[in-house]
């Protein structure tokens, strides 16, 4: 019986046909069904049919109506938010201004003068000699008063992180009441007709002059610009609400255009609402931004800019009074002063005469006389300068009580008198300014009152007739 021959075993590995696989087929993984591959790109095959998918949408028509409309939707709500915005911000600034800003430098201006009064009283009631007129103490107590509360009105309403100006306040606070020690220290050396009250009334007057005063002009140089900075700063139109709208308005055309050519239907009603609109809040915001800009440049020009320069001028004839009753308790000639008074208060008049009334150039002329404010100012300074003159000239002949019964009197054509009234007029004057800039401002405020909530509306309902609009013409296509 002949042996059976038993196969041979195959390697592990080895193909059918004899041939041994090399290591690189070995380690390599099976192809899948369907002869993909298994690279490592693989899990981004998907992402990348459906980025091609979603573009090829885009592409279709109903894809481009839905692109086109979101874009028109996107602009037409942007430029309703910014607008809405901008005026918003435009009605918080003017209700800075008038509540904080505009306070703080009025209180500003009124330290500066009441301290030059206060020191002006001063030394006009002391070279009256012995116990001083009663109506002089109490010009003199009430400047001190007004220029305490005017401390802390200023200093309520700065802003915290102003730490000069707080600064300064609390220096002046400081400073002001060595100034008051040594007047009083004067004035009673002055009711015993001891000589030394004159050097400390010198020595208060030179604290006045060199250091209080400076840091009140300081402090009003810088809360007056600050006031006219800001008034600048909002006395343009909102040019990018203006851009925004208007090419909100543009898209809206266009995508009005592109489906009358695509579907040949001329009118799309709710787009045409959407367009109406949208012109609607452009018209809203332009009114109301060109009114609010023209009053806050009104505001700028009638009544900030009068108000800063009368206030200087008022300052500056406050330092002349201040330095004539000086003269008197140092028993200087006034000759030597002289020229430098009739410059300073020549260049007084000359401001005041710019805010006459005058009929002949009324619309290239700014007037601040409605009341006669600035018509009793000009007449004041006149019998001032007058009054003055006849004061320096009996003092040069040697007539020294005479030269102080005149500058110090409250009578008719007195120094003394004339200067109140030309003081109390300007005061007047300023008032009048400053209640032109605050008009101004509140007009500002109020032209705009209800303009961003009828603006977001207006946007609104605009996206919403984009939508009801474009819809229609998607369905047509799916």
């Amino acid at each position: 019986m002949r042996a059976r021959t038993l196969p041979r075993r195959r390697p592990r590995g080895a193909s059918v046909g004899g041939t041994t696989p090399t290591p690189a087929a070995m380690s390599a993984p099976a192809p899948r069904r369907g002869g993909e591959s298994t690279s490592p790109l693989q899990p981004r095959r998907p992402v990348r049919r459906r980025a091609a998918r979603f573009w090829n949408d885009v592409l279709t028509t109903p894809g481009r109506m839905s692109v086109f409309a979101v874009v028109a939707i996107i602009a037409v709500l942007t430029g309703g938010i910014v607008a809405s915005s901008t005026i918003t911000q435009r009605q918080s600034y003017h209700e800075t201004l008038l509540a904080e800003v505009e306070p703080v430098a009025n209180a500003s201006q009124t330290l500066y003068s009441s301290l030059t009064i206060a020191d002006s009283a001063a030394n006009t009631a002391f070279i009256t000699g012995g116990i001083e007129p009663a109506d002089l103490r109490e010009r003199y107590l009430q400047a001190i008063a007004t220029s305490s509360s005017s401390i802390i009105a200023a200093s309520q309403g700065l802003d915290r992180t102003d730490t000069e100006s707080i600064d300064q306040l609390a220096h002046i606070n400081a400073q002001l009441a060595t100034y008051t020690g040594l007047v009083e220290t004067a004035r009673t050396n002055n009711r015993v007709a001891n000589p030394v009250g004159s050097a400390y009334l010198a020595s208060a007057s030179a604290l006045m002059q060199d250091t209080i005063l400076p840091a009140a002009a300081d402090l009003y140089d810088r809360q007056s610009s600050s006031v006219g900075q800001s008034d600048r700063q909002w006395s343009s139109p909102p040019w990018g609400s203006f851009f925004l709208l208007g090419l909100a308005i543009a898209l809206l055309l266009l995508l009005q255009q592109w489906l009358w050519r695509l579907t040949a239907r001329r009118v799309n009603p709710p787009l045409a609402l959407a367009s109406m609109l949208m012109v609607a809040t452009f018209l809203l915001t332009m009114i109301a931004g060109f009114l609010a800009a023209n009053d806050n440049a009104k505001g700028l020009s009638e009544g900030a800019a009068p108000m800063n320069e009368l206030t200087r001028q008022r300052i500056n004839a406050q330092k002349v009074r201040a330095q004539e009753t000086l003269n008197l308790v140092r028993r200087t000639d006034p000759e030597g002063s002289a020229g430098e008074r009739a410059s300073i208060l020549g260049g007084v008049r000359d401001t005041l005469t710019v805010y006459l009334d005058d009929d002949e150039d009324s619309s290239n002329r700014i007037s601040l006389d409605s009341h006669g404010a600035v018509t009793e100012a000009i007449e004041a300074l006149d019998d001032w300068v007058a009054a003055q003159n006849r004061a320096d000239s009996l003092y040069q002949q040697g007539d020294y009580q005479g030269a102080i019964t005149i500058s110090s009197g409250q009578g008719q054509g007195d120094s003394g008198a004339a200067f109140e009234n030309f003081d109390e007029s300007m005061q007047d004057a300023i008032e009048e300014a400053r209640d032109t800039l605050r008009t101004r401002i509140d007009k500002a405020r109020r032209t705009s009152s209800s303009g961003p909530d009828l603006i977001i509306a207006l946007s609104t309902l605009a996206a919403f007739a984009v939508i009801v609009g474009i819809a229609p013409r998607i369905r047509e296509y799916l």
